[in-house]
């Protein structure tokens, strides 16, 4: 478990979209950026819907990140970065570590020296490090009621104070996907996850009974696990709540009495009683963890592709999350994370800046750069097929799915940092939610009844300091 903890908050910094740094090379505290051997594959045409950067402007954007934007040995090119070259623009990298990210930023931001021009979107942005003064807003170089951004306009609207944008986003995608080894699969004589998901039978119930027969069909001494990875969030939002709301006014309310987040935990500390649950040991990818004998893999796409996907003769399904057989909305859920950068604070580099974000968007938009985008990501994934490809688009579409935010990240560190100090790699929130499956480092799990008794106190803490430092800042 300790091992766990204290890889979740990398787990999560690394997480990002194929379309963006690419699955072949991970977000991580060790990459760099080598393009001694590198060659694209795949040309990108330039687009006539995106300014250059005009002569004599400063060209060149500091990205801090603990993952560089310019592409690893072997991997390709993003269509968003070669666009951006292509208009006269230049990415250099300032590393930090996923530990040290924020506490390097905020330095950097109050003292004005070395400080970048764009660093990652993450939940805990907005409003929490925004009222903080990391950031600055968007709007003198996106205007959001263009084509290129009418697709994002409404998200953008949830992620604006006094008016002002904060959030661009470029794309959604999962936060985590359910992998699993079709050998396995078929060995054991059970319906693939998605032959079920395409014929609208992929629930709770029928991921439980899989993982069920998988376990109790170990012999001898063999230990068998039905699943390992980030899940718990996904598993509970498949309900459509969260454990924080907020409204049009920017007030944050609990919403951890919730009866459906309830029945999902309950479910959650069913898993674990059943001996389903593999805790204590952290995978880097799919593989590891179906060498353990684990049935179900839950993470970012960016574990099961590029180096970390399938190799050889393997042969890996990919699955969204089940849905709760309980839900009646109209479209399925997908937790969602927003891939996106923030324009930090102090940075005068408008037309680099407004060049970099409509490159990234256009991407996203046309129907060319899309089909460039799915190229690449197969030369870079050959083990993957174009279905397993367009599964991870189409529920990463608004179109398609709910997207679902989870508030409570960007309430305060506490809440959405897991190098926050609440407890060793895991913050309030994530501990909320993987309380009834995962023990705390003193070793103690708990019932639903014990966990929303011990931490919505704190939440409720938390909400009220969040709620008067917006009320300030909205008087500015």
């Amino acid at each position: 478990m300790k091992n766990f903890k204290r890889t979740l908050a990398a787990i999560l910094a690394a997480i990002c979209a194929f379309s963006f740094a690419g699955c072949g090379s991970k977000s991580d505290d060790s990459g760099s950026s080598d393009e001694s051997s590198r060659k694209d594959v795949v040309d990108v045409a330039t687009t006539d819907d995106v300014k250059s950067i005009p002569e004599g402007a400063d060209n060149t954007l500091l990205w801090m990140a603990n993952y560089d934007l310019n592409p690893g040995r072997n991997a390709e090119k993003t269509v968003g970065l070669n666009l951006f070259e292509q208009k006269g623009g230049k990415i250099k990298w300032q590393r930090v570590t996923s530990s040290n990210q924020y506490t390097k930023l905020g330095a950097a931001v109050a003292s004005g020296k070395d400080a970048p021009d764009l660093f990652p979107y993450s939940a805990l942005a907005f409003p929490c490090q925004v009222i903080q003064g990391f950031y600055q807003p968007l709007d003198d170089i996106i205007d959001f009621n263009t084509p290129m951004w009418e697709g994002v306009k409404e998200t953008a609207e949830q992620y604006s104070l006094n008016g002002k944008h904060y959030v661009a986003p470029i794309e959604y995608y999962p936060s985590s996907y359910i992998f699993y080894d079709k050998k396995v699969i078929n060995e054991n004589g059970f319906d693939d996850p998605r032959t079920l998901y395409d014929s609208g039978e992929w629930d709770y119930d029928a991921m439980d009974d899989l993982m069920s027969a998988y376990v109790s069909g170990a012999s001898g001494d063999e230990e068998r696990y039905g699943i390992t990875g980030f899940y718990a969030p996904q598993y509970v939002q498949q309900t459509g709540e969260t454990i924080v709301t907020t409204d049009d006014n920017m007030t944050y309310k609990s919403n951890i009495d919730n009866p459906k987040i309830a029945a999902a935990e309950e479910r959650l500390s069913d898993w674990r009683k059943q001996g389903y649950v593999l805790s204590g040991t952290f995978f880097n990818s799919a593989g590891e963890a179906f060498k353990q004998n684990v049935l179900f893999y839950a993470m970012g796409d960016w574990a099961a592709t590029g180096t970390g996907g399938p190799q050889g003769s393997d042969e890996w399904g990919i699955v969204p999350f089940p849905a709760d057989p309980s839900y009646d909305g109209e479209k399925p859920i997908t937790t969602a994370s927003i891939n996106s950068f923030m324009w930090v604070k102090g940075s005068d580099k408008k037309d680099a800046a407004r060049a970099f974000f409509e490159c990234y968007r256009v991407a996203q938009t046309d129907p060319d750069y899309l089909q460039n985008a799915r190229d690449k990501w197969l030369a870079d994934n050959p083990n993957w097929t174009e279905d397993d490809y367009q599964l991870m688009k189409d529920v990463s579409n608004p179109e398609n799915v709910v997207m679902l935010f989870e508030p409570a990240y960007g309430v305060s560190a506490l809440m959405g940092d897991d190098n926050s100090g609440f407890e060793a790699g895991v913050s309030l929130t994530n501990r909320i939610y993987a309380s009834t499956s995962e023990a705390d480092q003193q070793g103690n799990l708990y019932t639903w009844t014990q966990a929303r008794e011990k931490f919505s106190p704190l939440v409720d803490a938390e909400l009220k300091k969040a709620n008067e430092q917006i009320k300030k800042f909205l008087k500015k």
